[in-house]
């Protein structure tokens, strides 16, 4: 079971560690929607050819363009997907399909790695080297949802490919409208947004899609970014006022399955990319919003304990002798918002 796959469910290991160890995670909430209030409305996509945008894709193609100003490959998700491909969804699509689009995907890869750099690529290239790598990068989101799925699901794009299709045509086949909106996102990362700095860190300290000594614990998980020690999930929400319990859970999940601390985490963060907005805490902060009774290496010990259901790691100590974190320093009171029922 994947990490967010375990946060939907209140009866996972994880979500029951969580709910039982950062229980207050309204404090947390409450202090992300005041700092979100300092900034404009999030940008959308235009509607795409009289159909609804496809957010989870657009979501997920932004990453891809963010990793590649970070001078990273497109990561091992989308590899894996190419090579997922022969698992069909209950025939769908055809063998002459499934075939293309692993061609296609092999090239895909060879191109895409071209933009790997130690020294990380512009947030915007010319118009038409911007224009098709936003394609290409839209074009591996459809292969990483065919990892992320564990094969095929119809409705993805790449199944209505035409036998014999090259590369050329699945990346002119992607909509417009995708084009334009990841651009928008991607002005936005720029000057003055975050990305124009983080992009000029020392390679070593620009991480993309990090993995964890915990994740096999949880299907696998992966996160978006470490950057500078700071852990950040990138979200393309247009309703970014409605993030909850969940998402802040999935920053907490990362967090906790570094067990051997191999990446020495300070911070963590929320990147809203339709708003150039990076919403961050360190550590220390973040659990203490969340009312954590343990210090960080305990609830990492503590949460491997119960996800390797006691075969590794340490339990707790008794209710009794935990002690909660300081509250941070100038921290709003507790209490419900205009938005609590959004969450």
């Amino acid at each position: 079971m994947s990490l967010t796959s375990s946060l939907k469910e209140p009866t996972s290991a994880l979500s029951r560690f969580l709910t039982e160890h950062l229980p207050d995670v309204d404090g947390l909430l409450s202090d992300y929607r005041r700092r979100l209030a300092r900034y404009p409305a999030p940008v959308g996509p235009a509607a795409g050819a009289g159909r609804q945008p496809e957010y989870r894709m657009l979501g997920r193609t932004i990453d891809h363009r963010l990793r590649i100003s970070l001078g990273a490959s497109t990561g091992q998700p989308v590899k894996d997907g190419v090579v997922r491909t022969v698992l069909d969804d209950d025939c769908w699509p055809a063998p002459d399909v499934i075939s293309t689009v692993q061609a296609a995907g092999a090239v895909l890869l060879k191109e895409l790695d071209r933009y790997e750099s130690s020294d990380g690529q512009p947030l915007a290239l010319d118009s038409e080297t911007e224009d098709r790598l936003v394609r290409l990068c839209h074009v591996a989101s459809s292969f990483e949802a065919i990892f992320r799925n564990g094969g095929w699901v119809q409705g993805n794009s790449l199944g209505y490919t035409r036998p014999g299709a090259t590369l050329d045509e699945i990346v002119d086949a992607v909509p417009p409208y995708i084009v334009d909106d990841i651009r928008r996102q991607m002005a936005l990362a720029a000057h003055p947004g975050p990305f124009d700095s983080l992009r000029q860190l020392p390679a070593a300290q620009r991480l993309c899609g990090p993995v964890f000594d915990g994740s096999m614990h949880v299907g696998g998980a992966d996160a978006d970014f470490i950057l500078h020690r700071q852990l950040i999930d990138c979200k393309a929400t247009i309703r970014p006022e409605r993030i909850g319990r969940e998402a802040l859970y999935q920053l907490a999940g990362y967090l906790l399955l570094d067990y051997s601390d191999s990446y020495s985490i300070e911070s963590v963060a929320l990147y809203l990319s339709r708003q150039g907005a990076l919403i961050d805490w360190h550590v220390a902060d973040f659990l203490g919003f969340m009312g954590a009774r343990l210090e960080l290496p305990d609830l990492r010990a503590a949460c491997r304990y119960a996800l390797t259901d006691g075969a590794v790691g340490t339990p707790p100590p008794p209710e009794g002798q935990r002690r909660p974190l300081p509250r941070p320093r100038n921290a709003p009171p507790v209490q419900d918002t205009l938005f609590g029922s959004l969450s």
